[in-house]
């Protein structure tokens, strides 16, 4: 009877794990597999009736692809500057909400509004807001008597309006982590620094800050390797352009898969960009305890 009832329970637990298991064989793995057979073959779906093998081919053209070390640079750049803005916005609101303030509750939410909204949107409206006959930010200038400003027409005006965009669709999230880790800090803490009468910057700095450095590590790691994969805002924004002052990597490899049609090198980029992205990811997590200590010090 007892092993019957564990066949059961194993049988039980088999079918509750399957689902999960079938997408992550036929979503993730399976596609990724796909993805590098196909990096190692000549496929450009016009020309070419089916893949065929060229060995590393693709591998020995990526280094001498100077759009694409340019195109790296562009999501190095704006993946540092994105997260670097987020998490001070988001290191400001959250000090602001841990401060208790009237309708805190009904403020955050309002605050998180744009983090649920797909990137899409928010790529869709911000264009709509720079937009220099119809938007509302030209507009706002003109009445200020501020700079003709071209948004998205110039190389850093675009790249900065990609950073904006950004930064208010995830700014809130990097607010939300911090505001949770504030509020696990005991109040007795406050009260104690408060009655040795140290100000608000001497309780944020020396009270606050050091116990929530985990978070904010937590909270930009993530930000950073999610920004420089940014596509969907590009599309919608910029393009790329002008030229390709706005290609970051993500749009490179759509425009290889998608406009050029060479799916075989755009393969091979996506490749070496996860592995990349993997090695730093791995870097990350060996050195997070580390950043860690120091940042406590």
């Amino acid at each position: 009877m007892t092993w019957v009832t564990l066949g059961r329970g194993r049988l039980f637990f088999v079918l509750l794990m399957l689902p999960a298991v079938v997408y992550v064989v036929a979503w993730r793995l399976a596609p990724a597999l796909y993805t590098i057979w196909l990096s190692l073959t000549q496929y450009n779906i016009v020309y070419d009736a089916a893949p065929h093998l060229n060995r590393l081919e693709n591998y020995r053209r990526i280094l001498h692809d100077g759009s694409l070390s340019e195109a790296l640079r562009l999501s190095v750049i704006f993946a540092v500057i994105a997260t670097a803005v987020e998490l001070a916005v988001g290191l400001g609101a959250a000090a602001f909400f841990d401060s208790d303030p009237p309708g805190r509750n009904l403020l955050l939410g309002i605050f998180l509004l744009p983090m649920i909204m797909a990137p899409v949107v928010v790529g869709t409206v911000w264009s709509a807001l720079f937009d220099r006959t119809v938007g509302p930010i030209p507009y706002l200038f003109d009445v200020l008597h501020g700079p003709d400003v071209q948004w998205l027409g110039t190389p850093v005006t675009a790249m900065s309006g990609l950073i904006i965009s950004d930064a208010w669709e995830w700014a809130p999230l990097a607010a939300l982590l911090l505001f949770s880790a504030m509020q696990t800090i005991p109040r007795e803490q406050h009260e104690a620094a408060r009655a040795d009468g140290a100000s608000s910057w001497q309780l944020f700095s020396r009270i606050v800050l050091p116990q929530i450095t985990g978070m904010l590590v937590v909270a930009g790691g993530l930000r950073l390797m999610d920004a420089f994969l940014e596509l969907d805002k590009v599309i919608v924004m910029t393009g790329g352009g002008p030229g390709t002052s706005t290609q970051l990597v993500s749009m490179y490899i759509y425009k290889q898969a998608f406009q050029a049609y060479e799916l075989g090198y755009a393969s091979t980029v996506i490749t070496v960009l996860l592995v990349l992205l993997a090695v730093v990811y791995a870097f990350y997590l060996r050195h997070y305890g580390r950043m860690l200590r120091l940042a406590r010090t």
